[in-house]
């Protein structure tokens, strides 16, 4: 499910984009070396700092277009399947993982009542709140 646009994530992203822009052209480094340094702890940087804080402004405002601005998304240096990284903590993963997958249960029921789509006979639980959720979905939102 798609989020409701708004002026804001466009600004929000355009700043992260050439802010990361200009580190890999100042650096003469590509994605994978910025976004190693980016998910190293001990990377103090200033120009890394500020790509971190973009990135949870960026993360906030994708947060508030779903209009889930009760969200703490909790980042910081966090255990995920790919080592740490630099991401939202492991409470808001599953929730945002749930709530997507809520979203997408009520896009089908709308598409099915428009006739757009077939009826499923085994319709998922809408709630998984625990490990369930973060295994069947397994998505890195750093």
């Amino acid at each position: 499910p798609m989020p409701q646009l708004v002026d804001c994530d466009d600004l929000t992203g355009r700043s992260y984009y050439n802010h990361r822009q200009s580190i890999m052209a100042s650096r003469q480094e590509g994605l994978t070396k910025t976004y190693n340094r980016f998910h190293k702890k001990d990377e103090k940087s200033s120009d890394i700092a500020e790509l971190r804080r973009l990135h949870v402004e960026m993360d906030y405002a994708v947060a508030a277009a779903y209009g889930w601005t009760d969200l703490e998304l909790g980042h910081g240096f966090h255990e995920t399947k790919q080592g740490i990284r630099y991401t939202v903590n492991e409470a808001a993963r599953v929730e945002i993982l749930d709530r997507l997958l809520e979203l997408n249960f009520q896009r089908h029921d709308e598409e099915v009542k428009k006739g757009l789509a077939e009826v499923k006979k085994d319709k998922p639980k809408t709630k998984t709140k625990k490990a369930g959720a973060a295994k069947t979905l397994s998505m890195d939102f750093g």
